[in-house]
């Protein structure tokens, strides 16, 4: 009989500790009967706040969530009632203007929903300011513009830039996302080459605006024509014309530059490549010449196969022809070329 209780107790514990990680899986399984999320964690005075939430528990379309919104002196400055959807849903918005809603700190929510209860929190921060500010007040067709600029405070928002060039025609759109902000509020961005069909000469408007465009800056720069030809956009592609991350010995490399004809007629052009090693060995020096239509954009580019490994440099000369080394743009591109077994 004692050897019959002994192997009894024995089989339960066996099954219990088997069981155990089924009923543990089961618990942590379990969903919360209400959830309640802020899309962000932090805003400004006069954003726009949106909650959402659902019921897990047992529900019926159209019952009563209650709301209520608290700022850091316990002041109740948002009460109401919404709806539930079919779906065990529910939503509520708000913006944050008046006194009460306006005060910083951390401010709480809760939604209640028969007998379940639940709460979020979110950050409220003065009013956003954003000042921006270009590396230049007047470029060259073919220069790289780089904007710098301050956002006061730094909230989890991205900044929006469009610059417009000829005719009020967008050139660019630069997002600059939450992550590129300093603890500061600086950032630094470069919005690329001016190159480009729609690029011409001269006045180009820059609107940045921040946290759902409560903060505005803008600013004008000039753009001119110093050179008969510019040239920029210097990159490396292969001949279905993708770009090339990666180069290796006996692969056909393609150095591609964007090619701009500032004047109202035809140009002759000779598009040199010259490529030296590290210790400044010409590797090779090529070249192609054409003819660039008026006041139009080409792409060019020129062949070069490796045949070793190691670090190089292309450098790329725009001349009137091979016979005239005239250079038709100041600019001299370069580009590092790593290559590989």
């Amino acid at each position: 009989m004692n050897l019959f209780r002994r192997f009894l107790i024995i089989s339960l514990v066996i099954t219990l500790i088997i069981s155990l990680p089924t009923l543990k899986m089961d618990i942590y399984a379990q969903e919360e009967p209400l959830t309640l999320l802020s899309f962000k964690g932090m805003y400004s005075v006069d954003m726009i706040v949106n909650l959402d939430g659902n019921v897990n528990a047992s529900f019926t379309e159209g019952d009563d969530v209650s709301i209520k919104v608290t700022n850091p002196n316990v002041q109740i400055y948002e009460n109401n009632i919404v709806k539930l959807d079919e779906g065990g849903l529910y939503a509520f918005t708000f913006k944050l203007e008046g006194a009460q809603a306006s005060v910083l700190g951390v401010h709480m929510v809760e939604a209640i929903y028969k007998n379940f209860k639940v709460n979020t929190i979110f950050e409220v921060k003065g009013k956003p300011t954003l000042t921006i500010s270009v590396d230049k007040s007047t470029y060259n067709i073919g220069d790289i513009v780089t904007i710098t600029g301050k956002v006061t405070p730094r909230l989890q928002e991205q900044i929006e830039i469009k610059i417009y060039g000829f005719n009020n025609i967008i050139w660019k759109f630069v997002p600059v996302s939450a992550q590129r902000i300093t603890f500061d509020g600086i950032f630094t961005v470069e919005a690329g080459e001016l190159m480009g069909k729609n690029i011409k000469g001269g006045k180009y408007m820059i609107e940045a605006s921040y946290a759902d465009g409560l903060a505005k800056s803008s600013l004008e720069f000039n753009v001119q024509i110093s050179n008969q030809v510019a040239i920029g956009n210097l990159m490396l592609i292969n001949q279905l014309g993708k770009a090339l991350d990666e180069i290796f010995i006996g692969q056909q490399v393609l150095i591609q530059a964007e090619v701009k004809n500032n004047l109202d007629e035809k140009q002759q052009f000779a598009f040199l490549v010259l490529i030296k090693d590290t210790d400044g060995i010409t590797d090779s020096l090529s070249w192609i010449t054409g003819s660039l239509p008026i006041s139009e954009t080409l792409n060019v580019a020129q062949s070069w196969i490796p045949e070793k490994v190691g670090n190089f440099t292309a450098e790329v000369f725009l001349w009137e022809s091979i016979s005239n080394p005239t250079p038709l743009s100041n600019k001299v591109p370069k580009i590092i070329l790593l290559v590989k077994v």
